[in-house]
C-alpha cells in the first residue's frame, strides 16, 4: 500500500425503500449490495455494502476504513439510536460483522475441522466455530491470519442499559485484533449460550461481563 493512502470501503443504508427503487445505488456494472450489522465499542451499525469482492472477509480484510452513508446507529451504552448521512470507520474499532450471502466460490473450500471459541472485547462475548485446516492449533491459526476471521454458528451478547441481548449469526466476522481474550470452548458451552434456558442462560456471560 502507497504510504499515506487509506483503502476505503463504501455503504449505504437505504431503511426506507426498496433497493430496486434507488437508481443512485443500482447502477449498472455495480458490484451488488448485501446487508451489513456491525458492532463497535460503543454502537452497533446497520448498512448496505457493495461487494466488489468474492466474500466479505476478503473486502474488510482488504480496508483500512470503512465509509457509512446514510447510517442507523445504535449505542450500545444508552441504547439511543441516531442517523448519520456519512460516517467513516477504521476497522480497528470494528469488534464483529454480521456476513450476508454469498458465501464466496464453493471451489475454494477445503476440507476444515471447526473447534468451539469464546472471544471478549469490551462489553461483547461472542462464541462459534472456528475452522482450521485438519490438524492444526486453532488459537495458533488464529494469531496467523488476517485480522477479520469467520466463525459459524456464532451469537453476540452484549448488554444495553441493563437489558441483555442475544444477537445470532449464520457466520459472524470478528476482527482478531480486537479480541482482549479468546480461549477455547466446549461444544456445551456453545449449545448452552445459543439456547439459554430460563433459569441459567446468563450465568457465563454475566461472568464475563465488565463490573461482573
Amino acid at each position: 500500500m502507497v504510504p499515506g493512502v487509506t483503502r476505503i470501503l463504501r455503504l449505504a443504508f437505504v431503511p426506507d425503500r426498496p433497493i430496486a427503487e434507488d437508481a443512485s445505488l443500482e447502477t449498472p456494472d455495480e458490484a451488488p449490495l448485501i446487508e451489513f450489522v456491525a458492532y463497535t465499542d460503543d454502537c452497533a451499525l446497520a448498512g448496505l455494502i457493495r461487494l466488489s469482492a468474492e466474500r466479505l472477509t476478503d473486502l474488510l480484510n482488504d480496508a483500512d476504513e470503512i465509509e457509512l452513508l446514510d447510517v442507523v446507529i445504535e449505542s450500545v451504552r444508552t441504547g439511543q439510536v441516531g442517523r448519520a448521512e456519512r460516517l467513516s470507520v477504521p476497522r480497528s474499532e470494528l469488534v464483529a460483522v454480521k456476513a450476508q450471502p454469498p458465501r464466496g466460490n464453493p471451489a475454494r473450500r477445503r476440507p476444515t475441522r471447526q473447534h468451539a471459541i469464546a472471544f471478549g472485547s469490551g462489553r461483547y462475548i461472542l462464541h462459534g466455530h472456528l475452522h482450521t485446516r485438519p490438524g492444526a492449533d486453532p488459537l495458533v491459526d488464529v494469531g496467523r491470519r488476517a485480522p477479520i476471521i469467520p466463525l459459524t454458528e456464532a451469537t453476540v451478547r452484549y448488554s444495553v442499559e441493563g437489558e441483555r441481548r442475544c444477537d445470532e449469526a449464520t457466520v459472524l466476522l470478528v476482527n482478531r485484533e480486537r479480541a482482549e481474550w479468546l480461549q477455547l470452548a466446549s461444544e456445551e458451552e456453545i449449545a448452552r449460550v445459543a439456547y439459554p434456558s430460563q433459569n441459567d442462560g446468563m450465568a457465563a456471560f454475566s461472568a464475563h461481563l465488565p463490573g461482573a
